[in-house]
Formats: structure tokens, C-alpha cells, sequence
């Protein structure tokens, strides 16, 4: 396992991986000039057959966290985001509870980088 702890929408460079995991990082780029920085980054990353999941806020979640603006976002958002590279496999919904005790809506889609034609 190759732990990255990288910004996203940064230059920077890693081998090949076959799993893609966010969890809660996808829904902070609410610029679209980021958002396509870290799909590229993702699109360079992920092996064929490799496997992409992204946890970010759900349309009903909070429109910010941490005092910072969030986008929200539904499994085909997601996907319009990642382009026809990656088919989405599944969704699950979750509801994450803050210290605080707030609840927050999640949704977790794990797509399949397909492989070249």
C-alpha cells in the first residue's frame, strides 16, 4: 500500500494505483478549475480496471463545513465530474454524525476505470 498525502489540485506525480480513495476531500474543490486538476490527477493515477471511491456530501448535506464552502453531490454528479473514463458501480448513503452530534448526509460511489478500447 503507497500512502499520497498530496494537494490535489497541485502538480505532482505517483505510480500507478489500483484503488482511488477520497473521503471528504472531493466535495472542498468548489472550483471547477480544481475539481478538474484532481479528476485529471485521478484519470493519471488510477490503473485500468482500478477502482475510484469518493465520499463527499450528499444533495441534502451541508452547504458548508468547517466554515468553508462545500459542493454536494449526487452519484451522477459525481460521474459527470470523472467523465466516461469511470463507470459507477455503486452508491451507498450514510449519515455522519459530528462531534457536535449534527447529522451530515454522505454518499460513497465507487466507479471502475475502464480499460483502454
Amino acid at each position: 500500500m503507497v500512502w499520497i498525502e498530496a494537494d490535489v489540485t497541485g502538480p505532482w506525480t505517483v505510480p500507478s494505483v489500483d484503488v482511488w480513495h477520497d473521503h471528504a476531500v472531493f466535495h472542498f474543490l468548489t472550483d471547477a478549475a480544481d475539481r478538474a486538476r484532481y479528476v485529471g490527477h485521478v484519470r493519471e493515477a488510477v490503473k485500468p480496471g482500478g477502482t475510484v471511491i469518493i465520499a463527499t456530501f450528499a444533495p441534502d448535506g451541508p452547504d458548508r463545513c468547517s466554515d468553508l464552502p462545500v459542493c454536494r453531490y449526487d452519484a451522477a454528479g459525481i460521474a459527470a465530474e470523472l467523465g466516461e473514463m469511470f463507470t459507477l458501480v455503486e452508491t451507498i448513503a450514510d449519515v455522519h454524525r459530528t462531534p457536535s452530534g449534527a447529522a451530515q448526509s454522505f454518499i460513497y460511489s465507487r466507479f471502475v476505470r475502464e480499460p483502454p478500447a
